[in-house]
């Protein structure tokens, strides 16, 4: 009887458990950049179409969602060529990546253009060539964080299509470190957008290889922020619901490409109060909110930690919750403020090819989107 106990009490522990990951926004993240990265196959025929068509002169657009063409243009670790669409028409050599979710529908011009057309998302899209989802109703997770999570694993495997024929997409560095305003300016400021690659012939790995690795690796930062920042979040949740609770304001304040209209156009504003604080740029002002006694001031940032909001919202009796790769140094043992480490690295890239200069493909967007939701739903649960 006694062994028959403790197998029921560790049948039920297990069931806690498992109950609990399947709660867990990050968890929910990573099964869905897990079932994207065995789906990498499947994206090689329209990867090797459009390198191809790029690698022969055609140019590369982002379109469709707003907050999908932030996140692919102008991005630490990802591609100089690729341009937002806009208003304009692409030609018939051109690709067109299309992030599909709350978005209008292609316009005829672009849909009948002859255009390499890839979606990004959960629905069939009229006029697309080629469509990718990243499970955002299987794995119950934002839908428009679903669509980057395939774009950035079919940007690996454009990549490494381009470099086999020879020519190398030249890749953003983050501005965070001493190459990546001089690159802009040896690279994009020229308006050069490819160099020369001898690929590695020892490498035989199929291109999707590339896309796989990156899905791997941000899985495994996802894991890892799970397993080790797990009592800082929960901890964070519970301030969150205390301030709500109380009546209270909770902010959230976010930077990057697509985190801030991921969180401000989404439920996360009909809670928290949202807004843009790009710690680690000077030039840029913070928010005047008038932070008070009570409150709960979130910033889901990225590199450096927001000076400023430690000396406006603790003196006033504000709790603050910080998500950045720096530690702020004067609050180590502060009661009244959590680090939440987002474990990915420094120069914001995490995937290497032999014979090119720098690592590439963003994790960033996706774990720092994981851990703002994540904090909510810990609020409102």
């Amino acid at each position: 009887m006694k062994n028959l106990s403790a197998v029921l009490i560790s049948a039920a522990l297990c069931l806690a458990l498992s109950a609990r990951a399947s709660e867990s926004c990050l968890l929910r993240v990573v099964n869905a950049v897990e079932q994207v990265g065995k789906e990498c196959k499947a994206m090689e025929p329209s990867a090797q179409d459009a390198a191809t068509r790029l690698v022969a002169g055609g140019k590369l657009w982002a379109a469709g969602n707003l907050q999908f063409v932030s996140e692919l243009c102008g991005r630490a670790g990802g591609l100089m060529l690729i341009q937002p669409l806009g208003d304009a028409t692409p030609g018939a050599d051109d690709v067109v990546m299309y992030g599909a979710e709350q978005a209008a529908a292609l316009g005829d011009a672009t849909a009948e253009s002859g255009a390499h057309i890839v979606a990004f998302g959960e629905s069939d899209v009229l006029g697309a060539t080629a469509r990718f989802s990243g499970h955002a109703r299987e794995h119950n997770i934002s839908p428009t964080l679903s669509s980057i999570i395939p774009a950035w694993t079919y940007t690996g495997i454009l990549i490494k299509s381009c470099a086999r024929m020879g020519k190398m997409p030249v890749t953003y560095e983050t501005i965070g470190l001493p190459g990546g305003y001089p690159r802009i300016q040896q690279y994009q400021a020229k308006g050069i957008f490819w160099i020369d690659y001898t690929p590695d012939p020892s490498d035989t790995s199929p291109a999707s290889d590339l896309g796989a690795a990156f899905a791997h690796d941000v899985a495994a930062t996802l894991r890892r922020v799970e397993k080790e920042e797990r009592a800082r979040l929960d901890q964070a949740g519970q301030w969150a619901a205390q301030s709500l609770k109380n009546g209270k304001t909770v902010y959230m304040y976010c930077m990057g490409h697509f985190i801030p209209d991921e969180i401000g156009k989404s439920e996360i504003a009909g809670k928290f109060k949202v807004n843009t604080w790009n710690s680690g740029f000077t030039s840029l002002t913070p928010p005047g909110d008038p932070i008070a006694a009570g409150d709960l001031a979130i910033h889901i940032g990225y590199q450096h930690p927001p000076h400023g909001l430690f000396e406006r919202a603790l003196p006033a009796g504000a709790k603050v919750v910080y998500v950045d790769l720096l530690q702020h140094r004067d609050s180590k043992s502060d009661p009244n403020v959590i680090w939440i480490d987002p474990m990915w690295p420094w120069d914001d890239a995490v995937v290497r090819l032999k014979g090119y200069d720098i690592p590439m493909l963003p994790p960033s967007g996706i774990v720092n989107s994981a851990i703002a939701w994540e904090i909510y739903r810990l609020a409102i649960s």
